[in-house]
């Protein structure tokens, strides 16, 4: 038999020594010690590192995608994994890729909790799965309290320490970790960084004494190949980080926000939605660590920012108007999308001269460095692509033959596919009722009412609005007529492009996506007429 590995570690568990590397030397002396006849190849090893099970849906994850395919091609005949904690996060997930492995004939072996599909009852697994979950929303629980407790004490409760700072445990001047240490200062307490807290109070000045806007400090840091903790380029976003953070006064917050993990519309993939969290329930520590930029400075970077976004909302009913090609247009150098923005010049006489124009996402946030895409005028390219589709229109709008044929965009596909979503989402609801139904002993009874409740309820609405499509779609046209389609020519022909709002609904309806390449501007056409 061959044998595949799926082996997966969070960044917690690999500090710990749970690597990958350790899960496939267990599973392999495991194998030998049962006496398995299984033999491993490298290339059914399938590491899954460092990322939480709760981030992410266990379908969406690579290793296990090449996982299935390698089992749909028939490679694989029995999968190890360390234990079902290891497997998935979510027992839903679990129980229904465990079962969609064992249909496909595979042979399903976890080690911790001595589960082997060809001997178990299936009922274990799901238990196991059910107090895998329970058992791993516990410890980020605990982690997340212990955390709270570290950042009272004036401790850095993170992995990694601020951009600019250090722990005292990692400082390599022996002699400076030494007399620190001798003078009571915890191993884990941050200290400002030889080299990069220089860097810290360069972006400060810049933006509080010299005037500069984050996007100039964008460009000089990435013009200094200067990388994050991580090694990536410095963005826009990161800037505003570091000029809110209040660690570079000494001071340690914790608990601002804390984060939900929610499945997606299609249920590939997992939203993370961020929770704003009561400032009494913050943890606060005032002089936890020496600071790199005065209390004065850093106030006045607040008062900074506060000015500028005031400034920039003041003009945001512009941008809330929805541009034509927001979500249209693609940077052609990159493939993100393209934001709309203003700008005012002024002439020679002083008149005031307001226009738009579309840029780069990537460009916006990191810089020219990362991204050289050019600025394309707004009006310009709008009017262009009017033109363009028009001139179509023109050719086919008096034809026949074509108005008679053409079969335009089919709204019951749309319906039909968000009905697919809800049965997927009704079904995993199903399952996990059921799981649930069958580990009823596991609860006690108020627990138990209170869990089966909500998916009860959960399952109703998604019931209720499944009826509601089902609804729409007997009332949805299939095919256009032929005064329909005349009329939404004409109502393109004769679009008023000073109208941002109502331009931006009808591209939208015509247009799947723009891209600009070398001067060539590329329309995907929803409705296609030559």
């Amino acid at each position: 038999m061959i044998g595949g590995i799926y082996a997966r570690s969070s960044l917690g568990k690999i500090k710990q020594g749970d690597t990958v590397k350790h899960q496939v030397q267990m599973i392999q002396e495991y194998a030998k010690r049962m006496e398995f006849n299984v033999s491993f190849d490298e290339k059914f090893i399938y590491p899954d590192d460092g990322e939480s099970g709760f981030k992410t849906t266990l379908l969406q994850r690579p290793p296990m995608k090449q996982l299935l395919e390698d089992i749909d091609s028939g490679l694989i005949d029995i999968v190890f994994f360390k234990g079902i904690s290891r497997f998935a996060r979510d027992s839903g997930e679990a129980i229904q890729t465990s079962k969609r492995l064992i249909q496909k004939g595979v042979r399903v072996i976890s080690i911790e909790e001595n589960y082997d599909s060809d001997v178990s009852d299936p009922t274990f697994f799901q238990m196991y799965a059910v107090l895998a979950e329970a058992e791993s929303r516990k410890t980020s629980i605990r982690v997340s309290l212990g955390n709270k407790q570290k950042s009272r004490n004036g401790l850095w409760a993170g992995s990694v320490p601020p951009f600019g700072y250090i722990k005292v445990k990692d400082i390599t001047d022996k002699a400076k970790k030494e007399e620190l240490i001798s003078k009571g200062v915890h191993p884990q307490t941050l200290f400002p960084h030889p080299e990069k807290a220089d860097i810290i109070k360069k972006i400060f000045d810049m933006y509080v004494n010299q005037g500069f806007g984050r996007k100039k400090i964008v460009n000089w840091v990435n013009s200094q190949g200067i990388k994050t903790q991580y090694g990536n380029k410095i963005g826009d976003i990161t800037i505003k980080r570091i000029l809110m953070n209040p660690a570079y006064i000494g001071v340690i917050v914790y608990g601002k926000t804390r984060y939900n993990y929610i499945d997606s519309d299609d249920g590939l993939r997992k939203i993370q939605k961020v929770i704003n969290v009561d400032k009494e329930d913050w943890a606060i520590c005032e002089d936890a660590h020496p600071p790199i930029i005065e209390r004065e400075v850093f106030m006045k970077a607040q008062r900074l920012i506060k000015q500028k976004e005031k400034a920039f909302n003041k003009g945001r009913r512009f941008n809330n108007a929805k541009h034509p090609l927001t979500g249209l247009l693609k940077c052609s150098l990159c493939g993100a999308p393209m934001i709309c923005q203003k700008r005012t010049n002024k002439k020679a006489d002083g008149t005031k001269v307001t226009y738009r124009y579309y840029v780069c996402s990537t460009y916006h946030q990191k810089g020219r460095d990362v991204c050289p895409q050019a600025n394309i005028n707004a009006d310009e390219l709008e009017d262009y692509i009017h033109k363009q589709i028009s001139q179509q229109i023109e050719k086919v709008k008096n034809d026949e033959y074509f108005l008679e044929g053409y079969a335009t965009y089919n709204p019951n596909e749309e319906i039909n596919s968000q009905i697919k979503v809800i049965d997927r989402e009704i079904e995993k609801n199903t399952n996990k009722s059921l799981t649930l139904l069958e580990n009823k002993d596991l609860y006690d009874d108020q627990t138990f009412r209170d869990l089966n409740l909500k998916l009860k309820e959960e399952i109703v609405r998604l019931r209720k609005q499944k009826d509601e499509l089902m609804d729409e779609l007997k009332f949805a046209e299939e095919i256009m007529t032929k005064d329909d389609l005349k009329a939404k020519f004409d109502e393109f022909l004769e679009l008023n492009l000073s109208d941002i709002s109502r331009t931006r609904e009808v591209f939208h309806e015509w247009i799947n996506e723009v891209r600009v390449e070398d001067k060539k501007v590329i329309i995907d056409q929803k409705f296609k007429m030559i």
